[in-house]
């Protein structure tokens, strides 16, 4: 074997390196921090169409629940009051519904939307004091 080195590199540079700059590297991560933001805004926006979408195909038969709820509601209260008049087959009905859970607020306040429980009766008064 031969004693000679088989590299010609010094063991130590002669001279000072250049520094490194750091402005490509942060370019770099603005870059890629500005094309991650727009992806997820690109995510967000497409779920939101979406969503808005949905909500638009969702609402005619929401309506047609609400409407078909107050006619309900509406033909409830009437029963009400015929059982209230006496009617023995309106009485039957609203102790059938009653056996089964259902309750039924005769005048709902002008201020409750249909469907909402309804309001408890007001505590009665607590009597005077006596001296």
């Amino acid at each position: 074997m031969r004693d000679e080195p088989l590299d010609d590199v010094p063991a130590e540079p002669s001279g000072p390196r250049a520094a490194i700059s750091p402005w490509p590297l942060l370019a770099l991560l603005v870059v890629a921090l500005l094309a991650w933001f727009g992806e997820q805004a690109w995510h967000l926006q497409r779920e939101y169409r979406s969503f808005v979408q949905i909500r638009a195909s969702s609402e005619a038969p929401l309506e047609q629940a609400r409407k078909r709820r107050a006619q309900l509601e509406s033909i409830m209260r009437r029963t009400f009051e015929l059982a209230q008049t006496g009617n023995p087959r309106a009485t039957l009905v609203l102790q059938e519904l009653a056996r089964r859970g259902v309750t039924i607020n005769p005048a709902p306040g002008a201020g409750t939307p249909p469907g909402a429980p309804a309001p408890s009766p007001p505590a009665p008064a607590a009597p005077a004091p006596t001296k």
